[in-house]
């Protein structure tokens, strides 16, 4: 792959795709050019790429020959038909839905974690991101691999940008409607969500554990190759637009005191704050934060991660 690409970014229109581009544009990559792509029905649409307006390209007549990367960010059912392809026409891709994260044959990876796994990479290669829930838990976790994790549970608190754009309307709608004294109708969601929490998120399976919490599970075991790993999982939705939150347990094999968790997570780079300070601290955070409560070879965390 040459060091000026051309990218294009499947699935422009959406929460993901827009951020994204944000980023590509942030960062100044060395692309020599970027194609906006998303479905049919968004056709004539046009999506911000720092400070130009690029036209969106319907995915049926989108040629991926004149990409060397296509960065995927429109769920399963786009990436199981058109990635296959996109590598087909020699781009390499990137797929931030669920499709593929439980193929053996595709990598899932987290640069910071398992990076190493992108060197191996052939021509036209294709490789999964974590669910948006897993990736903060799993680097916040990375620290103390070195003290033997026994046992993780974790509660996740999600919000409704995790299901798109629609899920952010509809929160809105059903809150509007709530204070205006008319009745809140779902569409989205199985229940109203406004004002409500919701302890299911996804599908449940034979076992009643339902997809989200599967995916926690799934992903943690191949992110640090733990197929044993025991993990309890459970996942709620919650009613607010914006961040996630994560309430973690572990059970550690070594005898640690909570000092040298705090020293870890500082070490990684992560923000660690005290319940007397997270008050105040609250409103600057730009990542993950977390404090660490526990006791010898066990540590307690809570997990904010807040947009701004």
């Amino acid at each position: 792959m040459s060091h000026s690409i051309q990218l294009a970014v499947v699935g422009a229109t959406s929460l993901i795709g827009q951020a994204i581009l944000d980023l590509l544009a942030e960062r100044q990559l060395p692309l020599a050019r970027v194609f906006a792509v998303d479905g049919a029905e968004h056709d004539g649409a046009t999506v911000s790429y720092g400070n130009l307006e690029l036209d969106v390209h319907p995915i049926d007549d989108f040629n991926f020959e004149n990409v060397g990367l296509a960065i995927f960010a429109a769920g399963s059912e786009l990436a199981r038909q058109y990635v296959p392809q996109a590598r087909a026409a020699g781009a390499s891709v990137v797929d931030f839905s669920a499709a593929f994260r439980q193929s053996d044959a595709v990598p899932l990876v987290i640069p910071a974690i398992n990076g190493e796994q992108l060197q191996e990479l052939a021509e036209a290669a294709l490789v999964a991101a974590p669910n948006c829930t897993v990736t903060p838990l799993a680097l916040a976790l990375q620290p103390l691999l070195p003290l033997g994790l026994e046992r993780l549970t974790v509660s996740t608190y999600q919000s409704v940008s995790g299901m798109g754009q629609a899920a952010m309307e509809e929160l809105a709608e059903q809150t509007t409607s709530l204070f205006s004294q008319r009745d809140a109708e779902p569409t989205l969601f199985p229940k109203r969500i406004a004002f409500n929490l919701l302890p299911q998120v996804g599908e449940l399976d034979e076992n009643g554990v339902a997809e989200e919490e599967q995916s926690v599970r799934a992903e943690l075991r191949r992110l640090f190759d733990l197929p044993q790993l025991p993990i309890e999982a459970t996942c709620v939705r919650v009613p607010v637009f914006f961040g996630h939150a994560w309430s973690v347990s572990v059970k550690l094999s070594q005898n640690v005191d909570l000092q040298q968790i705090r020293q870890r997570l500082l070490a990684a780079g992560l923000q660690v704050v005290s319940s007397r300070t997270m008050a105040a601290t609250l409103p600057r955070w730009k990542r993950p934060a977390i404090t660490a409560s526990g006791s010898v070879g066990c540590a307690t965390t809570m997990m904010y991660c807040v947009s701004g």
